[in-house]
């Protein structure tokens, strides 16, 4: 549980008495086409709010931190436009993003799971779209701290801000009619903000070592507690699961 000191740092947060009582199974299964692939649909695209500065947590449990090939955190895919958080063969963290054709790629300096690692890990990303000129800033974070990343490419105000998708954002998988990545292991307690989260708020979200209920914070779009439930906390858009998608008792 949080202590004083991080809840005073992030107000919005709200740790005292919640009881997290599930997570999601997700099988890493699914070919190259998503009709039987595991993951959680958000049943929105978001675009609106991609067209901006945003963040995305969640808690995952890896079957294996360094599978055969790179496995989605959360995304969704389109011609020319995406949103890709990923965790690579070799154990590092990558966020894809595309917009207007315009292309960036952040990816974490270092691996971050080492072979067969199976711990719960708290993850984010942060994309700062800039409005006075140069391309949007990426942050990565595992368990409420920010780790060095290098990010190729980049995209600019303009085009991050003519993103355009008719895809669904998903988490567990980068959400299109024929991609693969279909992550193998439990995810759990999975947000979208409209907005960048400060250090501070992710260090909140994500440092305490175990989840909090953070149905109060600032700018939060889509929180799944996923308690036996695919219920959007914030209520913007209820998620539906897909595939063989399962409600697990083992959580963080």
């Amino acid at each position: 549980m949080l202590g004083l000191g991080t809840s005073i740092l992030s107000p919005y947060v709200a740790d005292a008495g919640y009881v997290n009582t599930h997570s999601l199974s997700l099988d890493g299964d699914g070919g190259s086409s998503n009709d039987d692939a595991d993951f959680l649909d958000t049943n929105t695209t978001l675009q609106a709010q991609i067209r901006n500065s945003f963040s995305i947590s969640l808690w995952v449990k890896l079957d294996d931190g360094r599978a055969d090939s790179a496995q989605y955190l959360a995304g969704a895919t389109a011609a020319g436009n995406l949103v890709g958080f990923s965790v690579s063969s070799a154990g590092g963290i990558a966020f894809s993003h595309f917009a207007n054709s315009d292309f960036a790629l952040a990816s974490t300096d270092a691996a971050v799971f080492s072979n067969g690692a199976n711990d719960w890990t708290h993850v984010g990303v942060v994309a700062t779209k800039l409005f006075m000129g140069g391309n949007t800033n990426y942050k990565i974070y595992v368990n409420g701290s920010q780790v060095a990343s290098t990010t190729l490419f980049g995209i600019s105000g303009a085009n991050h801000g003519s993103y355009t998708s008719t895809t669904n954002l998903a988490f567990g998988v980068a959400n299109s009619g024929t991609i693969t990545g279909h992550l193998g292991g439990l995810i759990d307690e999975c947000a979208f903000f409209d907005d960048a989260l400060t250090d501070a708020e992710m260090s909140a979200i994500g440092g305490g070592g175990a989840p909090t209920d953070i149905t109060g914070h600032d700018h939060l779009f889509l929180y799944y507690k996923l308690n036996n439930s695919t219920t959007d906390e914030v209520g913007n858009s209820n998620g539906s699961l897909n595939g063989q998608a399962a409600f697990s008792t083992t959580t963080p």
